[in-house]
């Protein structure tokens, strides 16, 4: 005889796509002939962009481009050449299953890039950058809360989930017009850029979402093509924005996450060589979840009081959203220059944070690596570019006592601040955020199927109302109820016993 279970459902995120594919790079490349000769090649840089992604069914399709910059000495060796060259690729990625409610969130990552110059007209280049892409949907989860029975007795355990209530994607535009202002010189070509966005603020309602924050723009661009003169400028463009992503609420817990698909900044001086205006068309994508918490029962373990009963099981494991975080901290580093003596910085910026999730004295910390990249002019004047690690390390607070905590978070450069302390050696200084998200997980065995076997009746002492029985301490009221026939609610009654353990050794009657 098979029993009837009480069905109950929950949505929640689940992993439709963990994948990472390896795009490589190999580019014999000619300079084109308003660039000036190769003396020596300083970096070659690969900055790859997603400018579109489709998400429709079980497919999730990439367009992109992958920018590759040379940057390089000319022949008098006083300035710093730039040459570009754009690479377009496609990727597809197949979901394990379709998916209505999901957003994808893409990393892309440089492996490697090896260049030399073949004359100084012609450089061989090779290398890869990977496209990472993770996709996560809404999906229903199915389990038990009870086995209906007249001669079963069940044991039920309450857990609190974070359930999914929305999950989407938005795109939208970042189109600004803006002024170097006087007294900088205007600019004649953009060596490097850099976009970053922040999402400061988030107001809730029905299907939507107001979010504001800013997006800080830093360029190093040339003023004087002739001798290669550059000047650095740092913009800050706040935005405000009206997402409309199904299931959000003032009720619920709403994260959001913002990626800088891809960017383009030209110079007004094109067509006027006095402007200091620069043009900024950027591309936004907005990820965005709702979670509420939801209490929900599921059976564990059931025995029958007529039969010997056979349960099927199976592990489910619930996680509950107890805490965002959005933590910011400083990191301070030494770095030597090495041969090449320092007399001043031209730019300096971040490249490729790696961090981990550590326990240390019970608390979670974070290790990692920053990869500090910097242009500068030696003691003669002569420009060279180096990199140099920065270590970091950060406890948040607040996270010690969780009961296993699930932490995802990485950890991303606002601002970068330098100190020249010698000919050789600088102090670097990073303000930086870490942002992420906390859980507390839980793992429990559920019943899934219930079957008696009816051929197998238990034994039942019927000869007396009462049983005596020495029960030791620790020994569940459970294990006894089961043993003989019985439920766990009588042996209480009978016994005005609380707890579901024994708290000592003792006698104690069993109803039959």
């Amino acid at each position: 005889m098979e029993y009837r279970l009480q069905k109950e459902s929950c949505h929640v995120s689940e992993s439709v796509l963990e994948a990472t594919k390896e795009m490589p790079i190999d580019l014999d490349l000619s300079l084109p002939d308003y660039c000036p000769d190769i003396e020596k090649i300083l970096k070659c840089r690969v900055s790859p962009q997603i400018s579109g992604r489709s998400l429709s069914g079980d497919m999730l399709e990439l367009e992109g481009n992958a920018l590759i910059s040379l940057y390089y000495l000319d022949a008098k060796k006083q300035a710093i050449r730039l040459c570009e060259h754009n690479m377009p690729f496609s990727l597809s990625f197949t979901l394990k299953n379709s998916a209505d409610e999901a957003a994808a969130n893409i990393r892309l990552k440089t492996e490697y890039l090896n260049c030399r110059a073949l004359s100084p007209r012609r450089v061989d280049i090779h290398g890869a950058f990977s496209v990472a892409a993770n996709v996560q949907a809404q999906s229903e989860l199915e389990y038990y809360s009870r086995i209906e029975g007249d001669d079963i007795e069940q044991s039920v355990s309450h857990t609190t989930l974070s359930s999914l209530k929305g999950i989407g994607q938005q795109q939208f535009s970042i189109s600004e017009v803006l002024d170097i202002g006087a007294g900088k010189g205007s600019p004649e070509s953009i060596l490097r850029s850099e976009l970053s966005i922040s999402c400061d603020s988030v107001k809730a309602m029905k299907d939507k979402l107001m979010i504001g924050g800013e997006a800080v723009l830093h360029i190093l661009y040339v003023t004087e093509l002739e001798t290669g003169a550059q000047d650095t400028m740092t913009f800050s463009i706040p935005y405000s924005q009206v997402l409309d992503i199904r299931g959000v609420s003032d009720s619920a817990q709403n994260q959001v996450q913002l990626e800088v698909m891809s960017y383009e900044t030209t110079l007004k001086s094109e067509f006027d060589e006095n402007s200091t205006l620069v043009s900024l068309d950027a591309k936004i994508c907005a990820t965005a979840a709702a979670f509420e918490d939801e209490e929900i029962t599921i059976a564990e373990d059931a025995y029958s009081t007529e039969y010997e009963l056979e349960l099927k099981k199976k592990p489910y494991t619930f996680s509950r959203l107890t805490s965002v975080l959005k933590e910011t901290f400083s990191a301070k580093d030494e770095i030597q220059t090495g041969e090449n003596t320092i007399s001043k910085v031209i730019d300096l910026w971040c490249d490729n944070i790696s961090s981990i999730c550590v326990t240390e004295n019970g608390k979670p910390s974070f290790k990692g690596k920053m990869n500090c990249c910097m242009l500068a002019l030696d003691s003669d004047g002569v420009p060279f570019y180096l990199e140099r690690p920065v270590n970091l390390f950060l406890t948040p607070d607040g996270l010690s006592g969780l009961c296993s905590p699930l932490i995802k978070a990485e950890i991303k450069c606002r601002a970068l601040s330098f100190r020249i302390t010698g000919d050789s050696s600088l102090e670097i200084r990073a303000d930086l955020t870490l942002v992420g998200e906390v859980c507390e997980t839980c793992t429990m065995q559920g019943i899934i199927a219930a079957e008696a076997q009816d051929d197998r009746c238990r034994r039942k002492d019927k000869t007396a109302a009462l049983t005596l029985y020495y029960a030791k301490k620790g020994e569940r009221l459970w294990d006894i109820a089961c043993a003989y026939c019985t439920s766990v609610e009588a042996v209480q009654l009978e016994n005005d016993i609380h707890d579901d353990v024994m708290t000592e050794d003792g006698m104690i009657l069993i109803p039959m």
